[in-house]
């Protein structure tokens, strides 16, 4: 067997277009790189990808005696997998920048207001993204989970690459970050956008979550981008002064708001943007702030602000009976229900009724927390399933409502027919009352007793607001 620096080298020789772990995907002058511990699995599956074009077949059993020279044997494949991906992505990764976007909530909105800002002005950008829905948008790429593992992630990155593409936007999830699917992976720049209490399923306490943010800005780089309306981003900064700020609160921050400008160090905007909701505003300004830095500075007409547009299932309006509204919301943390609350008690003057649940099989210590939330910041309750999952939904809704000690709320565990009651609550109410509908969002889908079925909470409250 040839050590891990002699395999490296002759990678290095090879004419390698592309490389993948799946024998289905490879193409002409491909690394097949295989993981399989089975003899027998790993040779039928490594010829078929020699049939297919495969330049070199990377191992972890010995196939030298059936194909020869264009086996590479590594017993530690496994651990050296960074390895390898580095050196087939050496020869070309300098040629993108890669943006790395983390917070408790905001992900998302954030990497695709900085899609769209690079969009304007014609700049070459791959969004990665595991929202289908956006799926039709010019230059996306659609990934399983928020992180994808290592070697999909590079996969994704080379794709991206070969077209020629000069940015790649991903989110960076906390478990992302723990699994080290970002490992071998050279940020450009990062950005928080919030953080507050979640993932406690996986992470087991608050301080360990805490540290896995943290660990992503380990380093101090001078293209950071963080919120400082939240604890930890106040943090880094302190410690890291290099560190570029967004607030929608704190007029010392890089980026701010004042009054119906935005404050940047390259001149102010006029606020053109068509949502007013804070949360999301700041999502915008921590895009904004990692185009300045991208850019080395804003370049683009305020007008643009106007054509911003919003996420799927984010703050999404639908305007009901006699200037009655309700709203489609992915709101599933205690922090982000609490800042669309927040959102809709200033902006309407009737009733607010909240329809949410929580997960089942991940973070219990929240639920709680939602309820309190919602029977705080809302007038009416409307307790239902989310995904349940495997989890009872009556042990759910029992976490969720130990602390609502008023009786003021309903429990209906079907979620199209808690819709259809709200909606009915919601008709008799007086003008500007609102219908909050959180916790899915865009989502296609929801998963009872372990199997997925169709539902998207648009969807149904379309079918059911003209006939209540």
């Amino acid at each position: 067997m040839l050590s891990l620096t002699e395999n490296l080298s002759i990678l290095e020789s090879i004419k390698i277009t592309g490389f993948t772990d799946n024998s289905n995907f490879v193409k002409p002058n491909y690394a097949f790189i295989s993981f399989s511990k089975n003899p027998k699995e790993a040779l039928k599956y490594s010829e078929d990808a020699i049939d297919r074009g495969a330049s070199i077949v990377i191992s972890q059993v010995n196939l030298n005696e059936q194909l020869k020279d264009k086996n590479l044997f590594d017993l530690n494949l496994v651990n050296h997998k960074d390895k390898y991906l580095e050196t087939l992505f050496a020869r070309s990764k300098k040629s993108i920048k890669i943006i790395g976007i983390t917070g408790t909530n905001g992900k998302s909105s954030t990497a695709f207001f900085l899609h769209q800002l690079l969009s304007f002005k014609d700049s070459n950008a791959t969004l990665l993204t595991n929202m289908p829905e956006v799926s039709n948008l010019k230059n996306t790429q659609i990934t399983p989970l928020t992180t994808p593992d290592n070697f999909l992630l590079h996969y994704f990155l080379k794709k991206s690459i070969d077209l020629k593409r000069k940015y790649f936007l991903m989110e960076v999830s906390s478990h992302g970050i723990d699994q080290r699917r970002i490992s071998g992976i050279d940020f450009f720049a990062k950005s928080l956008t919030s953080f507050s209490k979640d993932h406690l399923d996986y992470h087991k306490n608050f301080s360990s979550y805490r540290n896995a943010k943290k660990s992503f800005f380990s380093t101090s780089d001078e293209n950071n981008v963080v919120s400082i309306d939240n604890e930890l981003g106040r943090e880094l900064h302190s410690e890291n002064k290099s560190t570029f700020t967004v607030s929608v609160n704190d007029k010392t921050a890089n980026i701010y708001l004042e009054n119906n400008l935005i404050k940047t160090p390259w001149g102010d905007l006029k606020n053109y943007l068509p949502f007013k909701s804070k949360f999301m505003i700041s999502n915008f300004l921590c895009a904004l702030g990692l185009y300045g830095k991208i850019s080395n500075g804003i370049n683009f007409e305020a007008e643009m602000l106007k054509n911003m547009k919003n996420l799927p299932g984010r703050l999404q309006k639908i305007s009901l009976f006699q200037d009655k509204i309700c709203y489609v919301d992915y709101a599933h943390t205690p922090d982000a229900l609490k800042s669309v609350l927040d959102y809709l008690r200033s902006s309407y003057k009737g009733k607010i009724i909240t329809l949410f649940g929580c997960g089942g099989e991940r973070d219990s210590s929240k639920r709680g927390d939602m309820g309190k939330i919602a029977q705080e910041k809302s007038d009416f309750q409307i307790i239902t399933n989310d995904n349940p999952r495997n989890e009872d939904p009556k042990k759910i809704v029992t976490q969720i409502v130990k602390d609502m000690h008023l009786k003021n709320f309903d429990i209906i565990f079907d979620r199209k027919e808690a819709i259809s009651e709200g909606l009915k609550k919601l008709k008799k109410l007086e003008q500007e009352s609102v219908l909050l509908i959180a916790g899915k969002g865009h989502e296609n889908f929801q998963i009872l007793k372990g199997k997925e079925i169709e539902f998207n909470d648009l969807t149904i409250l379309n079918e059911l607001k003209d006939v209540i």
